[in-house]
């Protein structure tokens, strides 16, 4: 994963945001205050996906909201990915990644 400071884009302005690498995950996921905060709209998935901690237990949140694809940028070459994330519980993390 590239080196740097990590953004997300919303329309304008690029928002900086706090991330982890979780190499085992497959999925993206965005805390549901990061979300809210930034007013970045979700869609209902209208039924429950489950969603896997790394112990290997069912996440208690997550799975039933998501992001359209949004704009992340990370490391001092500005490499971006568009990314759609699961919405849920980050404890202090914006976003949890999967390896780019």
């Amino acid at each position: 994963m590239p080196c740097g400071k990590p953004f997300i884009e919303v329309k304008r302005p690029k928002y900086l945001i706090k991330i982890i690498l979780d190499s085992g995950s497959n999925i993206f996921l965005m805390n549901q205050e990061t979300a809210r905060g930034l007013e970045i709209p979700t869609e209902n998935r209208g039924s429950l996906l489950k969603i896997s901690t790394f112990d290997g237990e069912t996440a208690s949140t997550g799975g039933i909201f998501y992001t359209h694809p949004i704009a992340l940028e990370i490391g001092a070459n500005g490499h971006r990915s568009l990314i759609s994330c699961e919405v849920g519980k980050a404890r202090k993390y914006d976003v949890i990644c999967h390896k780019l």
